[in-house]
């Protein structure tokens, strides 16, 4: 499974990546840190999973899963954030999310992921 982290904290996309390596030793693992950059790097790359935080520099989260929803409706996208409000959730949802994991409750994800792949 090839997996995109976007978050535009090193630490996040460090803690993430040890977090997946250790449920999906084969994973590859690519990251980002801006929206920008992740709809470039799923246009060349083709993941099959975004993890995708919501307030970045040049371009957020929403607008990024927007692009990529364009280009793919088969791509399975778990916005992750501290934003846990109702709004955050339910814009990520229209705007093409397959799941909201707020960073509080990263142990989570593993089984999220599951859940969107089975």
């Amino acid at each position: 499974m090839k997996i995109l982290i976007v978050d535009d904290n090193a630490r996040i996309r460090q803690t993430i990546s040890k977090m997946l390596l250790r449920h999906f030793s084969d994973a590859i693992l690519l990251e980002r840190d801006d929206g920008s950059d992740a709809v470039e790097c799923f246009n060349m790359e083709k993941p099959d999973l975004i993890l995708i935080d919501i307030i970045m520099n040049k371009m957020d989260g929403f607008t990024a899963i927007k692009h990529i929803r364009r280009a793919s409706s088969s791509v399975k996208i778990i916005v992750v954030s501290q934003l846990g409000d109702k709004e955050f959730r339910d814009e990520a949802f229209n705007s093409g999310a397959d799941d909201f994991i707020n960073k509080e409750n990263l142990l989570s994800l593993h089984q999220s992921i599951v859940n969107l792949f089975h």
